[in-house]
């Protein structure tokens, strides 16, 4: 049996750890703060309030998971739970510990093959960074699992951004390219990446978890269909009438967005 994990991470800045960086007292408001960090790391034409950070910056918000398996010599993935967490319902310790903590492990003690986009650039090293900055052992990231998670060009984590562009090769696409090119939803609900901080701010946590959850859902599919591209699943495997794979999961998007205002771990449980 061959576990599957897909992930994605939503995050913040972390002024706590960004007031230490620009020796600021802790009186400084936010906005003052987040207007000293886009000048210090915005490129030119970047808006400074809304420039994108280095990822030590940040602070996790949302962990969103899919898990799936499939028998020993391929076949169609099934998928086995989904499911998200936010700071709305733990602490940032909490997220980042039942994220890993539940990372299955087979009988011989090898964890998941690990599915994003853009991890390797994003949601992997924030996870260390996290853990570094929260003082929690993360050992299951760490060769625990028999896994090496940090080995660019491995097979242990799969970062659909850098495989399908060859590494940089080619321009490196996003999320909403891939699925606008297999048909498959995503952004449900209006929500993208650069509303997070201000639904944060709103304390609209339970959006983002589900905006977070619809990602990795598409990013699942976007998964799928390369897999078919490469060989390792028919056609059929993709067809939405009957699979137990792609079709199911956008099956799944298609639900989310009707039951978009419900907290998505309601409907779905990782711990």
């Amino acid at each position: 049996m061959t576990v599957l994990v897909v992930f994605d991470i939503e995050a913040v800045p972390d002024f706590e750890a960004a007031r230490r960086l620009l020796a600021q007292p802790d009186s400084t408001p936010d906005a003052e703060i987040r207007r000293m960090l886009g000048e210090r790391y915005s490129r030119d034409g970047e808006e400074p309030t809304t420039a994108f950070l280095k990822v030590p910056i940040y602070r996790i918000v949302s962990i969103a998971a899919l898990n799936a398996k499939r028998e020993v010599g391929g076949g169609p993935w099934t998928v086995t739970q989904i499911g998200s967490r936010s700071v709305g319902e733990k602490t940032e310790a909490e997220v980042l510990l039942g994220f890993v903590k539940a990372l299955p492990v087979d009988g011989r003690g090898t964890g998941p093959i690990l599915v994003t986009f853009g991890g390797n650039g994003f949601d992997l090293p924030l996870l260390r960074y996290r853990a570094f900055a929260l003082g929690v052992p993360v050992p299951g990231l760490h060769g625990g699992g028999h896994r090496d998670y940090w080995h660019r060009f491995g097979q242990d984590h799969v970062d659909l951004c850098d495989v399908l562009s060859g590494y940089g090769a080619s321009a490196k696409p996003s999320l909403a390219e891939m699925a606008a090119l297999g048909n498959i939803p995503v952004k449900i609900g209006g929500v993208d990446g650069s509303q997070v901080e201000a639904y944060v701010a709103a304390g609209r946590l339970t959006e983002v978890a589900d905006y977070c959850l619809t990602d990795v859902l598409a990013t699942y599919c976007v998964f799928l269909r390369y897999e078919m591209v490469r060989g390792d699943l028919t056609p059929a495997h993709l067809d939405g009438h009957g699979a137990e794979t792609c079709g199911a999961a956008t099956s799944v998007v298609r639900v989310s967005e009707v039951t978009a205002s419900r907290p998505a771990s309601a409907a779905v449980s990782i711990r």
